[in-house]
């Protein structure tokens, strides 16, 4: 600490006084942000260190310094970061372990890029010819959610709006249609939008829900409700989704990390 203070009080010697150079003064900020970095104050470190390259351009040498202790302080952020996934992870993939028990996996290798969990009170494969709500998680993580249409006319399906308890929710998407023994729709919602849909549902277990669908045209309407197993495999898959944005989140500060240490033990060796 005592070292501290005398770099405290030479920086503040330095830079209101006119004698020493642009040199000194520049040192002078490096070595104040290099006892920030010891002390675990790294964004303080990063203003002075901006200051040096914003204040002394032409001090190459000690911005040389400057963006070395930019680096380590990368590389410390980085060991943080990895170290806080590494023990945020293993929790969250028990949680989605137990969950997955409820799912089953869907994938055809054929012409499907990810896999997806459904749940399996959701028998989507005898739904062709009704209205209804599908969702999944893909082995990406992401949350899908479709509502599908079926009828006698094309009615250009534009959005679905939840309603229970007084309350309302519009949720739109990309929607595809075709003919086939009648018309099929069928409007797709992912991840936020997904999310919020299904929650929704999950915060209306135990009220009546009501699903009503919006055509291109004033009158193309339609209306249904959901029963107590597709709210509660919907909820489920709610759970799941969320569980699984965390595990991607985690994940990518995860890689982010380890290319930061990487990039930056790589650098130190080859000096």
């Amino acid at each position: 600490m005592k070292g501290k203070y005398i770099i405290l009080f030479l920086l503040a010697s330095v830079l209101f006084s006119c004698g020493p150079s642009d040199d000194e003064r520049a040192q002078l900020l490096v070595d104040e942000a290099r006892l920030m970095v010891e002390d675990g104050q790294w964004r303080n470190a990063r203003f002075l260190l901006d200051s040096v390259h914003a204040t002394y351009p032409k001090e190459v040498a000690k911005r040389r310094l400057a963006k070395a202790l930019e680096d380590s302080i990368v590389y410390l952020e980085a060991q943080a970061t990895l170290q806080y996934a590494d023990t945020m992870l293993p929790p969250l993939l028990e949680q989605a372990d137990k969950l997955l028990k409820q799912f089953r996996y869907e994938k055809n290798d054929n012409y499907e890029d990810y896999g997806r969990y459904v749940h399996r009170l959701l028998n989507t494969g005898s739904n062709t010819s009704r209205n209804f709500l599908q969702a999944y998680v893909r082995d990406d993580r992401q949350t899908i959610v479709k509502s599908y249409y079926f009828g006698s006319r094309n009615v250009g399906q534009t959005a679905i709006i939840l309603s229970a308890a007084g309350e309302e929710a519009r949720f739109s998407g990309s929607n595809h249609a075709f003919e086939m023994e009648g018309w099929h729709e069928v409007m797709t919602m992912e991840d936020e939008s997904a999310l919020r849909l299904l929650n929704f549902i999950s915060s209306h277990m135990s009220d009546r829900l009501r699903v009503g669908g919006e055509g291109s045209k004033p009158n193309n309407t339609w209306v249904y409700y959901l029963n107590d197993k597709e709210k509660e495999a919907l909820s489920q898959t709610y759970q799941l989704g969320w569980l699984m944005k965390d595990i991607r989140r985690l994940e990518q500060m995860s890689n982010v990390a380890n290319a930061q240490i990487a990039r930056f033990q790589r650098k130190n060796s080859a000096q």
